[in-house]
């Protein structure tokens, strides 16, 4: 039953950063649960997902977006960016996220983009843990002040947990009065398929790290739900044949662990057993093909 309570407050917050900076691992801890994927690989995240919590006192309505970068050539790196620019639009706070290490030229480029609009913009400097001396903090706060006129600063470590509830509390103070925009259970916007591609293009992410090839995607081709269990066949599409036979691995190792971590973690998602079958198939430029990018999900509409 939703809670409607005069006070209740409701709204979207976006984040906003680049590559690798920690949104999604930020977005699992305050959702309470994995809703979006995490690596070491930039530009894990490619699409615009929304991670939803809600409590008795609000309803935190979370778009993790792409890492804003550079420009490039291929289109899907002009498409990510455009997906990150358009998530900004009507939401009620914009959390910017930067590392400890301090500024980079994609930090100040996701800046500009904040900075173009009148939201509340909220700096949060992550991956705290890593500084051994916090007083090592001082200077990056001193800088960081004098880019932009933040309403709040915020040092925390998504991934330890460190500062995450005074975030909470602070993004209380900002929404507004609104009652529940989404039913109380609902954490995501995403489709199970979505969910099943992603999950596979994470454990691809992690099992081969630096061989893998970016010019990757997941398409979930078939998926039935029959007799208590998940049945989901799903394509990896690369663009050329020597990143299959990486994909693939000698016999198909590299493959099969993939899918039996894939399993794992869709087994506890749905928490019913998982009987899951991949394919590597190959064409040439994908990622500069519009037509393909609307069918693996990058493009949602014109």
């Amino acid at each position: 039953m939703p809670w409607c309570s005069m006070s209740y407050k409701a709204g979207f917050i976006a984040l906003l950063g680049r590559p690798n900076v920690g949104k999604s691992t930020l977005l699992n801890r305050l959702v309470g649960r994995k809703v979006s994927i995490t690596s070491s690989r930039p530009q894990t995240t490619r699409h615009r997902l929304l991670g939803i919590r809600t409590d008795e006192q609000s309803q935190m309505i979370f778009v993790d977006t792409p890492g804003v970068h550079q420009a490039k050539k291929r289109y899907i790196n002009r498409v990510l960016n455009k997906t990150a620019r358009s998530a900004l639009e009507g939401v009620d706070i914009i959390l910017l996220m930067i590392g400890s290490a301090g500024w980079t030229e994609e930090d100040k480029l996701a800046l500009e983009l904040a900075a173009q609009h009148k939201t509340p913009v909220m700096l949060l400097i992550n991956k705290v843990d890593r500084l051994k001396d916090k007083s090592r903090l001082l200077p990056l706060l001193e800088v960081s002040a004098g880019m932009h006129r933040f309403d709040e600063i915020i040092p925390l470590s998504a991934l330890q947990g460190e500062n995450v509830d005074a975030l909470s509390e602070r993004l209380l103070h900002y929404l507004p009065e609104s009652p529940q925009l989404f039913p109380a259970e609902q954490t995501t916007d995403r489709s199970d398929r979505f969910y099943i591609s992603e999950v596979i293009r994470e454990k691809l992410f992690r099992s081969l790290h630096h061989e893998l090839p970016y010019a990757l995607a997941v398409e979930v081709k078939q998926l039935a739900f029959e007799d208590g269990l998940v049945k989901a066949d799903a394509i990896v599409w690369v663009e050329k044949q020597s990143q299959k036979g990486i994909i693939i691995g000698r016999e198909g190792s590299n493959l099969k662990a993939v899918g039996s971590a894939a399993r794992k973690d869709l087994e506890k998602y749905f928490s019913t057993k998982v009987f899951l079958q991949l394919w590597v198939k190959v064409r040439e430029n994908w990622s500069d093909n519009a037509q393909m990018l609307r069918t693996v999900g990058y493009i949602e509409e014109e």
